[in-house]
């Protein structure tokens, strides 16, 4: 009995430090990390940009309940490389359906904060087939001016010491790493192509598709999300009242985004 507990023990340390080290694939020219967490529906969650899989953490011991949980470094951050020195949405949505072609996962659901929902929206138009249903949160069809002007204004130095901290604990390569992304996040302040979706185009997405967006939000304005509700033909919107960019991660509507997320991604509907 006490060798069965000791082995016991030693497996369920092994599953713990496994999911902290995570997995490496080497897609696309880059070497791509991603963490799985739980059994069931694959359910692939996606940062927002200048994030990591680690940004998911509130949220992943109640959906792993329900689902098998697929969480990678978009290309550049947190472990993931990125040899091109530049992002883009439509390269990252390259990566993500190689990762799942690696994992033979042909369907799954999804869900993408900002920049990860963006890479959504280019994943659910290259093909309509393979995303069950999506959540984005925070997420543009393209960037207005108020946001370019934020991209041009992104700079290391001008970090808050509270934020430069909390970068430093999600990128592994520390100052080198951050200040790269930065560089490539003023880039995109003059991309008009990568993410540049008319109503015309988001009519081709076919999945069910839940628009989460604050109405505070500082980067893309209430219209954008309310022409893409209006335009993909299974939507549905919830503005969140006094809502910033990413209105989850505010206390008031932590609990809630998590609620309503499971309930849609379990019926494709609200």
């Amino acid at each position: 009995m006490k060798k069965t507990s000791i082995l016991v023990i030693f497996i369920l340390l092994q599953i713990v430090l496994f999911a902290q080290e995570g997995h490496f694939a080497n897609l696309n020219g880059t070497k791509l990390h991603y963490k799985v967490y739980g059994k069931g529906e694959p359910l692939v969650l996606l940062h927002y940009y200048e994030g990591s899989n680690a940004v998911w953490g509130p949220w992943v011991d109640s959906l792993s309940k329900d689902y098998q949980l697929i969480i990678p470094d978009l290309r550049g951050h947190g472990k993931s490389t990125n040899p091109s020195d530049k992002f883009r949405h439509d390269d990252a949505a390259k990566d993500i359906y190689a990762l799942m072609d690696e994992l033979k996962i042909e369907k799954f659901k999804a869900m993408g904060m900002s920049s990860g929902g963006m890479v959504l929206i280019h994943m659910a138009t290259m093909d309509t087939t393979r995303i069950d249903a999506m959540v984005l949160i925070g997420a543009t069809t393209f960037f207005p001016e108020q946001a370019r002007k934020i991209m041009r204004d992104n700079y290391y130095e001008t970090e808050p010491p509270s934020s430069l901290s909390d970068l430093h604990e999600l990128h592994p390569d520390g100052e080198i790493q951050i200040r790269n992304l930065k560089k490539q996040f003023r880039e995109m302040a003059h991309s008009y192509d990568d993410m540049n979706f008319t109503s015309a185009y988001l009519t081709q997405i076919k999945c069910p598709t839940l628009i989460i967006h604050g109405d505070r939000d500082s980067y893309f304005p209430l219209d954008i999300p309310v022409d893409a509700y209006k335009a993909i033909p299974n939507a549905y919107l919830w503005i969140v009242p006094g809502g910033g960019h990413l209105p989850n991660f505010k206390d008031l509507w932590s609990d809630k985004f998590l609620e309503v997320s499971k309930l849609f991604m379990a019926a494709g509907r609200l």
